[in-house]
């Protein structure tokens, strides 16, 4: 082949990658708008490294950083996100090391965001399993905290129904809205 066609096959695979990015930035998009909607407002973990690169500092000791996909809280709020972890051979350096670094999923590199697609369906799962289990436990606790008040109840008398409602509402985390970071 000749350098033109070359060139001309490089140009129509580079539009086709770029084409294919926007519209897998678009669906992790969609998808972090659809879980922001649903106020989850949980970290969660991916337990399976997304990638590891290992590289030596100036005193020759390795650096490992291993990246993982989480739904966890990037400048204030709930989004696909990227949490990258420097483990330092020097125990001495890794007592300075910030426990993690993280970026909107959407900010991360290409080739972070297109292994993370794979990740995907595993981590909604996860999430999806961490919800049920904090719901068995608000459901067992609702009922600890409404026994508690019927005691209380019947010794102190009925609770001011409008101010019990109005402090309820100032903590009712469902109402406060979680946007994603896009």
């Amino acid at each position: 082949m000749t350098i033109t066609e070359e060139l001309h096959r490089l140009g129509n695979s580079a539009r086709r990658l770029n084409d294919g990015s926007d519209q897998l930035n678009r669906s992790i998009a969609a998808i972090d708008n659809l879980l922001g909607r649903l106020m989850i407002g949980l970290d969660y973990v991916h337990p399976r490294p997304l990638a590891e690169h290992t590289s030596y500092d100036a005193s020759g000791k390795r650096v490992i950083e291993v990246s993982y996909l989480g739904y966890l809280k990037v400048r204030g709020s709930y989004c696909l996100s990227l949490k990258t972890v420097k483990v330092l051979e020097s125990r001495s350096a890794a007592a300075g090391q910030i426990p993690g670094d993280l970026c909107a999923l959407l900010e991360a590199p290409r080739r972070l965001r297109y292994r993370a697609v794979e990740q995907l369906p595993e981590l909604v799962m996860g999430l999806a399993e961490q919800v049920e289990d904090m719901l068995g436990a608000m459901e067992r606790r609702v009922g600890i905290a409404n026994a508690l008040v019927n005691n209380l109840e019947q010794i102190a008398g009925p609770a001011d129904s409008q101010q019990t409602h109005r402090a309820a509402e100032s903590a009712t985390s469902h109402r406060r809205q979680t946007l994603p970071a896009l």
